[in-house]
């Protein structure tokens, strides 16, 4: 069996987004093997006219619906996160680390419920400082947005990008 398929069937099969070292684990192969199976993948799925993608997202690795299916898919799939909470994640991601009390200018009252789901969703974690709570995102936040990024930094910089990618498709 090659390794390109052992590799493509555990990201199909996995719950999150996986380490080269979850890989090797799992299918006892070299991480050798397994970083060029990846990158096999990614060039066969992600140049190709399919709706599924292989996604790096720091050092995890992820098959997931490319973007541009994204609406299609979500016909069927679970909302995990409320759209009205969004916003308020969006804006934690760009100002972190943020204080509650700053966020409740920015948003209002509604902070508190939707921190509160945002961190039932395991989003979002908060800590005390001074008298507020200072929030961050977390782990989760990247992986379910399927951000590219291992640093607070590196989300602000892909919402940012974002943020320039579709002001450049509206007319």
């Amino acid at each position: 069996m090659r390794s390109e398929r052992i590799i493509e069937a555990e990201l199909f099969s996995a719950a999150k987004p996986v380490t080269v070292s979850e890989l090797q684990m799992a299918s006892a192969l070299d991480s050798r093997t397994i970083r060029a199976a990846l990158k096999k993948l990614m060039d066969e799925y992600n140049d190709s006219d399919r709706a599924i993608e292989i996604a790096k997202m720091g050092p995890r690795y992820a098959m997931q619906v490319k973007k541009e299916f994204t609406e299609p898919a979500g016909r069927l799939a679970d909302l995990k996160v409320p759209k009205d909470v969004l916003k308020t994640a969006s804006l934690i991601a760009y100002y972190q680390p943020v204080l509650q009390s700053k966020m409740f200018d920015l948003v209002g009252s509604r902070i508190y419920d939707d921190v509160r789901q945002l961190t039932e969703l395991g989003l979002v974690k908060g800590r005390p400082k001074k008298k507020s709570v200072e929030l961050t995102t977390t782990k989760r936040f990247i992986e379910t947005f399927g951000i590219d990024a291992r640093s607070r930094q590196e989300v602000k910089a892909w919402l940012e990008g974002e943020l320039v990618r579709k002001k450049g498709k509206s007319p």
